[in-house]
């Protein structure tokens, strides 16, 4: 595996499963330090006795348990080199199904706890730079930030906005600390099986029929294109939207 993450120091939210999890895998892989933030205990204690990293406990709803998670990651692996906001939840339902709850529920957890967490994570990411060491955001947007589905208005605002957010932060913090966003299509993770769960085998094969791929990405291929960001093999690689979607922008 290359090496080319030797040595930094990453925290990945929602890095206890999923695309989350994929990634603080192949970073630790690639020589990085990683430290695992989300809501669920176990299975951050999981990932990092695989990487060897640090597993903290946090709601990233809450403005200053995100601070104090990223400052605890960044006081534990003497500073911070790069974070990765993975962390998110899908809503589905029509427009007339949608309460307030719901939809402040994905506007908070996919939009705001990835500016808790950029914001808490600027001055360690600067005291990185500074130093000569390269420093790095990445925020999993999702396809549906540029495709919208059916019945998924929340989620789909709510990606969107991290979007932009991405772009608008790569301006203001360019060239000291790059910023970009990955989109990824339908992934194999715990989070679309639940959405296919129970869905008729038609209805599941013509969602992945839209695929030119012909199958779901899986985890690890999206933690590859973020790995790639973060390293200094992206330090050309400013305010773009990397879109790994098995070819779904293109049916």
């Amino acid at each position: 595996m290359n090496a080319r993450l030797q040595g930094r120091r990453i925290l990945v939210t929602g890095g206890g499963s999923g695309i989350g999890r994929a990634v603080a895998l192949r970073c630790a892989q690639e020589g990085a330090r990683v430290a695992v933030v989300g809501r669920r205990s176990e299975p951050l204690v999981e990932v990092a006795s695989v990487t060897g990293g640090i597993p903290v406990c946090a709601d990233l709803r809450d403005e200053h348990a995100a601070a104090r998670a990223v400052d605890e990651c960044a006081q534990r692996m003497d500073g911070l080199d790069g974070v990765v906001n993975s962390a998110g939840v899908l809503g589905i339902g029509k427009l007339e199904e949608l309460d307030a709850a719901q939809w402040n529920e994905s506007l908070l957890i996919n939009l705001t706890a990835p500016f808790f967490v950029c914001r808490a994570a600027l001055p360690h990411l600067r005291h990185a730079a500074q130093q000569g060491n390269s420093a790095a955001i990445v925020n999993v947007a999702a396809l549906a930030a540029l495709r919208p589905g059916v019945s998924s208005a929340a989620y789909s605002a709510a990606k969107a906005g991290l979007l932009q957010f991405s772009r608008t932060i790569a301006a203001e913090l360019a060239p000291s600390i790059r910023v970009n966003a990955v989109c990824p299509g339908a992934v194999d993770t715990p989070m679309t099986s639940d959405f296919l769960e129970g869905k008729p085998r038609n209805v599941r094969d013509g969602f992945i029929a839209r695929y030119a791929l012909g199958r779901l990405a899986r985890p690890e291929e999206i933690a590859a294109v973020i790995a790639f960001l973060l390293s200094s093999d992206a330090s050309c690689v400013i305010g773009s939207t990397c879109v790994v979607d098995g070819g779904r922008a293109y049916q």
